[in-house]
């Protein structure tokens, strides 16, 4: 049986323009790009716990399935040269930089994965080559014609790193994943350790129909996440919570709540982006104002020394003997 083929996706930002798609397959329309968009977006939330904890994650519908993970970029590139960890992890504002990079195949008739790399934890090089898409765009500024139109990928067979195949894996010995006919309003957390999420990344490449799984999820549970499926840091046991959907009603009125769409999402993150910013620059001003108020104390101080020095050299230029001040000319007074 013939091997499936691989195009690659990138989602990140260069040193000068902003987060958008690099690179997208060549069959993608404007549905796949927002259908994608929505889960790779789902795994940059609290981006701030990503160091040294790469997210994995695995989403199929009934044309296409991507696998990825979400990172920071030195934790992607550390292994290949120290010349591009020190060239190309931070954005022209100092910014550590992070991005998602990944692969996807069509699926036709068969819906399972045979060939994938393994889940490895913190072993990424699988993914590493992909980085390659960014560097094209680097230095890429807004001006440049089509500054911000991402690359088309083509399909070709792939020899991962640590590739397994899973062809004779038996189904029932994997823990029973959520998929779209299940509970798509709900969401089965796991707690994220090795084993555990090696059995969730089997799982889902062969599950045959529409699923998701995010693995090593940290921090606080995102409520609008579209994936059904999710390890978590400190989780004990087994868990099934709800997941928060357009379709689902408040209960305080009869208004809906809508998962933010591509647009809102993007305009959150850079509102994220600007709050930091500004609060890096708060702290700068503070420092700043603070070592001026010490040069002011400081030439105040040598200004009364000098004042002290300049009166006693005057005394002294005038033998000791001081001089009679005349009174002030009396000012005339205004009545009206």
């Amino acid at each position: 049986m013939s091997k499936q083929q691989w195009a690659p996706i990138v989602y990140g930002r260069s040193y000068h323009l902003d987060f958008r798609f690099i690179t997208i397959p060549d069959d993608f329309t404007n549905h796949e790009v927002n259908w994608a968009a929505q889960h790779i977006l789902a795994t940059t939330h609290q981006a701030r716990r990503l160091p040294s904890n790469p997210r994995w994650s695995l989403f199929k519908n009934h044309s296409h399935c991507i696998i990825g993970v979400t990172c920071m970029v030195r934790d992607l590139v550390n292994q290949v040269s120290t010349e591009l960890v020190e060239a190309m992890t931070k954005d022209d504002r100092g910014r550590p930089l992070y991005v998602f990079v990944g692969y996807v195949t069509q699926l036709n008739q068969r819906k399972d994965l045979l060939d994938l790399p393994a889940y490895s934890g913190t072993y990424l090089e699988s993914f590493q080559i992909l980085y390659r898409e960014v560097e094209k765009v680097w230095l890429v500024k807004d001006y440049d014609q089509d500054s911000k139109k991402p690359f088309l990928s083509s399909y070709q067979s792939h020899n991962f790193a640590n590739e397994k195949s899973i062809e004779h894996s038996t189904i029932d010995l994997f823990p029973q994943l959520n998929d779209q006919t299940k509970y798509p309003h709900k969401v089965f957390l796991w707690e994220s350790c090795t084993e555990q999420n090696s059995q969730l990344w089997k799982a889902a490449a062969k599950c045959l129909v529409d699923t998701s799984v995010c693995l090593n999820t940290n921090g606080k549970l995102y409520s609008y996440s579209p994936f059904l499926n999710q390890t978590v840091g400190q989780l004990d046991n087994f868990t099934v919570q709800d997941r928060i959907t357009e379709t689902k009603q408040s209960p305080k009125n009869e208004n809906f709540h809508k998962s933010p769409s591509f647009s809102e999402i993007i305009s959150h993150r850079a509102k994220e982006d600007l709050d930091l910013t500004l609060q890096h620059a708060a702290k700068v001003a503070t420092a700043s104002q603070e070592l001026i108020n010490h040069f002011n104390d400081w030439s105040s101080s040598n200004k009364s020394s000098i004042g002290s020095a300049n009166s006693q050299s005057k005394d002294t230029e005038n033998f000791g003997f001081k001089t009679k001040k005349e009174p002030p000319p009396e000012r005339d007074r205004d009545w009206f």
